[in-house]
């Protein structure tokens, strides 16, 4: 061009491309010229001896040559911007062929260098969340499901994070993986806890930041935000509580800011909340240290001791453990209650017993509220 020669391969160039995928309202006319056409595996029928997969996977691999060469930040920009692209043309074949080159890629992207690098990848991140990208690129097994190889992914990039300024930007994507998957999926509760994780950072910036994220995250699947999401779906209330109340002894200020930052009241008021969906789980596993060593802590925050604490919710734990399918479960509840209280067996379910029927019939855990209000 600079030659002033005309060259028509630059005139199509310049057109653009359109794509039977991308472009869907527009139509080939095989007799005009049109800019080049990308076409998707199986509609190409004019050569039936071409490849589409090779000649695809050819085309990644000159994209990730120019990606991860880091003499022009204006290419490597250029080509996180069509990530999307990409990946919704690949097959799952191609990218179970191309995943590894992928994994290298999230993992650079999350942690390099360049500011702008790691803004343009977080309007991207998403689309790894489509359930075939996910599956072909992090496929599970027998030990970690997809979702729990990607999260390990971002999880290792946080606990490697040179800087506070990386850091924010991988909050930022965890930020937009929540927004991209439903409430039910466990990438949802995993995204969650991981910025409630950033909560006792050194750095003020980190925590504000993960505070914000995590309203704003939650405010746009349901306008009531977090409190909200825990009101209604019991599945994330119990594991985030549960995720709290481990690291009430060795990180109080983590729950601390969880409080003030994310809830608005006192460390105290919080541990109230909590104490419905962690205490019966923490005293059917008291065989645990740990969990005798969270059960004293979650008294020591509501200025009590541990036995009163147990006594009260004596109802709650034995209901509990009778809708569990082991047995053992409620032969070892009754136990930690005799060790603790002196009272046997038939004492501690007469105790229990009017308040016990009332739970028995109300249980709420995983239970549909109008269900409940019928019974």
């Amino acid at each position: 061009m600079k030659s002033g020669r005309t060259c028509s391969t630059i005139d199509c160039l310049l057109q653009g491309f359109f794509c039977s995928k991308c472009n869907g309202s527009f139509i080939c006319n095989l007799d005009k010229k049109h800019a080049p056409i990308v076409l998707q595996s199986g509609t190409h029928g004019a050569d039936p001896d071409f490849s589409f997969d090779h000649t695809f996977i050819q085309l990644e691999s000159l994209f990730f040559e120019l990606l991860f060469d880091e003499s022009s930040e204006d290419v490597q920009l250029s080509c996180v911007r069509v990530i999307h692209q990409i990946l919704a043309h690949g097959t799952s074949d191609i990218l179970l062929k191309t995943r590894f080159k992928w994994i290298k890629c999230v993992e650079y992207l999350l942690t390099c260098r360049s500011k702008e690098l790691r803004e343009a990848f977080c309007s991207q991140i998403r689309f790894f969340m489509d359930n075939l990208v996910l599956s072909s690129i992090f496929a599970g097994d027998a030990d970690k499901s997809k979702e729990a190889k990607f999260l390990d992914t971002l999880k290792h990039a946080m606990t490697i994070a040179g800087s506070p300024h990386i850091l924010e930007t991988l909050m930022e994507c965890t930020a937009e993986i929540m927004v991209a998957v439903n409430m039910d999926s466990k990438l949802f509760i995993c995204s969650l806890i991981l910025l409630v994780d950033q909560l006792d950072s050194t750095h003020m910036t980190v925590r504000m930041n993960a505070s914000r994220l995590i309203h704003r995250s939650c405010y746009f699947h349901l306008k009531g935000g977090l409190e909200l999401i825990l009101s209604k779906d019991v599945c994330i209330c119990t594991e985030l509580y549960d995720y709290l109340s481990e690291r009430l002894a060795s990180r109080p200020v983590l729950v601390r800011e969880f409080a003030e930052a994310v809830f608005g009241v006192e460390t105290k008021e919080l541990v109230k909340k909590m104490i419905p969906f962690v205490l019966p789980k923490l005293v059917v596993s008291h065989q645990n240290s740990q969990a005798v060593g969270t059960l004293y802590e979650l008294a020591k925050c509501l200025n009590t001791d541990m036995v009163p604490l147990i006594v009260n919710w004596l109802p709650k734990v034995l209901a509990f453990a009778l809708h569990q399918t082991d047995d053992q479960q409620l032969i070892t509840a009754v136990q930690f209650y005799h060790v603790q209280t002196g009272s046997d067996k038939q004492e501690i379910f007469a105790a229990a017993l009017p308040a016990l029927l009332d739970e028995l019939i109300c249980f709420t855990n995983g239970g549909n509220s109008d269900e409940i209000a019928r019974r």
